[in-house]
């Protein structure tokens, strides 16, 4: 019975010895039919020599022209003729010798293969009663002889590979029998109780990495919930792993199924293989990646602890701990980038030999799409919920307007004058808080981008102004997915709330005035800064996008609206003297100085400065061109000329 049992693995382990380590394979093939190869080829290649000779000189003699008169050039190109077809004789016989190379390895390999079938058929192995009928005590034994078909089957492939550029899809009538479709794939009962075994065998193994390496499955069994002292040590510990052990190990096991599935020529079974195993390891990996994710939010916002040992809040009781921050974000930052990382193995190479990309393709880009929707839903819970609400921010945003708006006053300038640092403004003090938090998300985002930058530096050679590897590779960018995801997620969603403040799209902000526009740009400065020195990875995109993003705007904005008085109405005048026809200067883009076009534009009634109206350069779009080189020459570039005019028609 033990030797049934085991009757597979030694028998292909004898066949692999004989191929490899006895020397049969060298044997046969290169002391003897390749021998025997080179020797006729040899005889074949000095018999067309002899017969390109013969030939030469038979066609020479029958010119009837005197041997005088043939001139030199029509004899050198009759014998370059001569030499050319030599060399393609030649060249055809040496591609003739590696063929018949490669098919004598690929004969041999099959009468090999075709030992070992019969060997396992006069057994019955796969039909015998201990190893797949009712008698069968441990379905192990099954498991372990389709184990070593799978094996023997790859052991084939690449001894065939071998053969190089002359084995070609043309040649598989000869290939040897496969062990898998022989013996799994013909029958019907043992292919689908495999599969079942497989999938099954492949979740549990991803389940229990799951139950030690994810802490949604470890808070299952402590429904009480991790403490502060325990999140923050498990931060410590989180903090280096650019990616979670669960996505590697997935990546693993996907690559182990997709090399079984190419295993099998019969596409029935490829698909039967898909549906089965793949597609049920793709979901299972996937409701992980969205339960993890839904843990990390849990813990993001759950309210900190009052009082205790070891409790660390920030200035605000309702914000977490910076620990807690810290370490959650960086969790973000590898669950994010350890799905991307699982993605791109689903996706695979481009030239991969399966047939049935299309499926994979959907569930790649459902695994991208993924990856998106954590970066939303962490930027979400972190901005709207942590910065907004519980570090006042929102209060900020609610008095900007008011900030901007207020006329300077006695009063009002005497307590400005207290919030000045000598000759620099200080921050506004409902945004301490906000700056902390997102001074932790970045800083988390930068200590990962550090770490893979260690991994991949060279020297300090090989770095950039903006810190990025001048050598970077791929790796090297996927593992800078999440974190850089997120750093330019808190930047958008920051940046576009300051932004809201200085376009003012809702009309909250009138009038704008110099005191309370330069308090807004250092304010605003304050957040740039904060992104600028953030993350070589994300550094360098920023600079190459087409578009200037909300930060780059809400830059440009604060800085115009905080113009001295003269500068701002050196702008506007010279706007104006581009809008208004009557202005001498608008007759040189062909526009007329009738009353009736002077009533469309704005004008200047006494010491009252009215509206530009955008609508005016709109209408020609020489001046529209005009109006934009004259703002990107003063610094605006990133501004629309809609955002600049309502900038410049609100300040006073």
């Amino acid at each position: 019975k033990s030797k049934m049992d085991r009757l597979p693995e030694w028998l292909f382990r004898y066949f692999r010895e004989v191929v490899d380590n006895h020397g049969v394979y060298s044997l046969v093939m290169r002391d003897g039919v390749q021998s025997l190869v080179d020797s006729v080829m040899d005889s074949l290649d000095v018999r067309a020599s002899m017969a390109m000779e013969v030939e030469g000189s038979f066609s020479f003699d029958q010119h009837d022209v005197p041997v005088p008169e043939y001139d030199g050039a029509r004899g050198g190109s009759f014998d370059a003729e001569v030499d050319d077809a030599g060399t393609k004789t030649h060249e055809a016989l040496q591609q003739l010798r590696q063929l018949h190379y490669c098919h004598s390895s690929v004969y041999f390999l099959r009468e090999v293969a075709r030992m070992a079938r019969h060997a396992l058929r006069a057994k019955s192995f796969f039909h015998h009663p201990d190893v797949v009928g009712s008698e069968c005590l441990d379905r192990t034994i099954a498991l372990r002889g389709i184990e070593q078909l799978f094996l023997f089957d790859s052991f084939m492939d690449e001894r065939i590979e071998e053969g190089g550029e002359f084995w070609s899809t043309s040649d598989r009538g000869i290939a040897p029998p496969r062990m898998v479709d022989t013996f799994l794939s013909s029958n019907e009962f043992l292919m689908q109780w495999w599969l079942e075994e497989e999938r099954d065998g492949i979740i549990s193994s991803l389940r229990r990495c799951a139950v030690t390496t994810l802490s949604s499955y470890q808070s299952r069994k402590e429904e009480d919930g991790p403490d502060e002292g325990r999140e923050t040590s498990a931060g410590t510990t989180t903090q280096q792993q650019l990616y979670p052990p669960i996505s590697e190990f997935f990546v693993a096991l996907l690559h182990s199924a997709r090399c079984k599935s190419n295993i099998f020529h019969d596409q029935r079974s490829r698909q039967m293989y898909l549906a089965t195993v793949i597609a049920p390891l793709c979901s299972e990996y996937l409701d992980m990646v969205h339960s993890e994710a839904a843990s990390l939010r849990k813990k993001m916002l759950a309210r900190p602890p009052t009082s205790g040992p070891g409790v660390s809040v920030l200035r605000s009781a309702n914000l977490p701990s910076n620990e807690l921050l810290t370490s959650n974000t960086m969790d973000w930052a590898s669950l994010i980038t350890g799905t991307h990382l699982a993605a791109q193995a689903v996706l695979g190479p481009e030239e991969r030999q399966d047939s049935h990309n299309d499926v994979l393709d959907r569930v790649g880009e459902s695994m991208e799409r993924l990856c998106d929707a954590m970066v939303e839903e962490f930027t979400s819970a972190y901005v709207e919920t942590i910065i907004m609400e519980r570090a006042k921010l929102a209060s900020y945003m609610m008095r900007a307007p008011f900030l901007l708006s207020e006329p300077p006053s006695p009063e009002r300038r005497g307590q400005r004058d207290k919030d000045k640092c000598g000759d620099s403004l200080s921050l506004s003090p409902d945004l301490n808080d906000s700056i902390h938090v997102v001074s932790l998300g970045v800083q988390a985002c930068n200590a990962t981008m550090r770490k893979v930058e260690d991994m991949f530096q060279t020297d300090d050679d090989d770095y950039g102004n903006a810190g990025e590897p001048s050598n970077a590779i791929e790796p090297n960018a996927m593992l800078y997915f999440g974190s850089r995801s997120i750093h330019e997620a808190l930047k958008f969603a920051i940046s576009q709330k300051l932004l809201d403040i200085a376009i003012d799209p809702q009309g909250m902000t009138p009038e704008i005035h110099l005191g309370g526009a330069q308090q807004f740009q250092h304010d605003v400065a304050a957040f740039e800064r904060l992104f600028r020195a953030g993350g070589s990875g994300a550094g360098k995109e920023a600079d190459n996008t087409i578009e200037p993003g909300p930060m780059e705007r809400v830059v440009a904005g604060s800085h115009l609206m905080s113009l001295e008085p003269s500068q701002i109405q050196t702008i506007r005048d010279a706007l104006r003297t581009l809008a208004v026809p009557s202005a001498g200067i608008g007759s040189l883009f062909g526009r007329r100085g009738d009353e009736s076009a002077v009533g469309e534009c704005n004008s200047v009634v006494g010491d009252e400065v009215t509206r530009l109206n955008v609508d005016d350069f709109y209408n020609d779009d020489r001046l529209m061109e005009e109006a934009n080189n004259m703002l990107e020459a003063k610094g605006f570039a990133a501004l629309s000329l809609n955002e600049s005019l309502s900038i410049i028609n609100r300040r006073c």
